[in-house]
């Protein structure tokens, strides 16, 4: 070791500590990216692709080869064996050859993914032609092995700069300004992230080859190049969460639409139903036979409630009209009466309304007394109690509905699909109101089902 440090001095022997972590960091940032390609959002069966993944990767791994073919020549740099000798070289035209595609990399980015102002095409000519004047400098790289024009050994196998290399160095410099100046002119219409990428491949390494254009010691391309690799990486994992969010975001729209879309057809199915059966003839039926039946209270009175049931869900599914609270738990009432002749004792109600003055949604809240009753209560051997609430909380109504059951719980399959596909019917018709919310809260002993409604 001391040999080394001895051969090729402190501050390469530094460097090649330096390069050494530099490639253990790239291989952790490469194995993140590869894992973190995709993003799960919303529904986690299905994952979005983080836009930019593939380039970042292609750019991580010529960093990674690029720091590793330069420790290789410096190790090798200074001895005479046949090994070190076949090393040296190697090293040093793949070390050219992937700074060369490193530069031809970025000009691809700006080729494919930066809008032309001028709508005709001209920035994607222009940076193709700087991609061509790559081949001269190709060329002279293909020939340095056996002219050294760019590069050549000494006896000593010590590597030094050949006459031409400050044309290959300055016009990968001009290349970078070209790529700085175009991210900079068309800054708002790049992509947030692609905008970061240019400007961090830009100007770090530009300071590093300006560096680099007096030392004969220390590579400063390896290490502005890794700076920037770590910089991007910070700058991709916002970008993967942001792309995350928006996705998920995106994703709740769609659901919403859809959820609207279904809503409007099942309606318009209601409506050809109830042009079918025709409800004032059941409802004028029904008053018929309640006429018959004045003799018989509890049939009298159950008939009635029927009768009003119907009527308010034929009034309800026809449209979307606002009713006041007080309506609906008419509606909600006369439905509780029907279900005490099924229940009888195992049905208790309780109420704490302290407003019933305020609009909302036709069957907006019977609806869930429904499956607080039915795929409530109903599911419980004993029985249990319906709280139905109405609180004001600033400029706020809150209702509450909600049911505790005692006893053995004996819920199937079938009644949870019912009871979610009620609150969804709920939610929907809520969402249509705009300042109106649904929450669910479910216990070992019932569930709450919280809706707020802003002023």
């Amino acid at each position: 070791m001391q040999g080394l440090i001895d051969r090729m001095g402190v501050a390469l022997f530094i460097q090649i500590v330096i390069e050494v972590w530099n490639c253990l960091f790239l291989f952790i940032m490469i194995f993140s990216l590869m894992g973190g390609k995709k993003v799960y959002s919303g529904d986690s069966s299905k994952s979005i692709s983080v836009p930019f993944t593939p380039e970042i990767i292609i750019f991580y791994n010529a960093i990674f080869i690029y720091n590793v073919v330069n420790i290789t020549g410096i190790i090798a740099d200074g001895h005479t064996g046949t090994l070190a000798y076949f090393t040296t070289r190697i090293s040093d035209f793949l070390y050219y050859a992937i700074g060369a595609f490193q530069t031809l990399f970025f000009l691809e980015l700006i080729k494919r993914y930066v809008p032309d102002k001028s709508g005709s095409g001209r920035l994607k000519k222009v940076t193709f032609i700087l991609q061509l004047l790559h081949i001269p400098s190709l060329i002279l790289l293909l020939i340095t092995p056996a002219t050294g024009v760019l590069y050549y050994f000494t006896e000593n196998n010590e590597y030094e700069r050949g006459k031409l290399f400050y044309f290959w160095h300055i016009g990968t410099i001009l290349m970078f300004l070209y790529i700085f100046v175009i991210s900079l002119e068309y800054r708002k219409k790049i992509h947030p992230f692609l905008r970061q990428i240019n400007f961090s491949a830009t100007i770090i390494p530009f300071c590093g080859f300006i560096l680099n254009t007096n030392s004969s010691g220390i590579s400063f391309n390896n290490i502005s190049v890794t700076v920037t690799a770590l910089a991007i990486f910070m700058f991709y994992e916002k970008h993967r969460t942001l792309v995350a969010v928006q996705s998920s975001h995106e994703l709740d729209m769609i659901r919403t639409e859809l959820a609207e879309k279904q809503l409007a057809l099942e309606q318009s199915k209601n409506e050809v139903l109830i042009s079918q059966i025709q409800p004032h003839f059941i409802n004028n039926t029904l008053m018929a036979i309640r006429s018959e039946c004045r003799d018989e209270p509890d049939l009298y009175r159950n008939i009635t409630n029927f009768s009003k049931y119907l009527r308010s869900h034929f009034s309800a599914i026809s449209g979307m009209q606002m009713i006041t609270f007080e309506r609906e738990m008419d509606n909600i009432e006369s439905y509780l009466e029907l279900e005490r002749e099924n229940f009888g004792e195992r049905l208790e109600v309780e109420y704490d309304i302290e407003r019933d003055d305020f609009l909302v949604p036709a069957l907006s809240v019977q609806p869930l007394v429904e499956n607080a009753v039915r795929h409530g209560i109903g599911t419980y051997e004993n029985g249990g109690t319906v709280y139905i609430e109405v609180h004001c909380q600033e400029d706020k109504t809150v209702i509450v509905i909600s049911d505790k059951g005692s006893g053995e719980c004996n819920i199937t399959p079938q009644q949870i699909r019912r009871r979610d596909m009620g609150i969804e019917y709920v939610r929907s018709r809520l969402r249509a109101m705009g300042n109106a919310e649904l929450e669910i809260t479910r216990s070992e002993t019932g569930t709450a089902s919280r809706i707020t409604i802003s002023e």
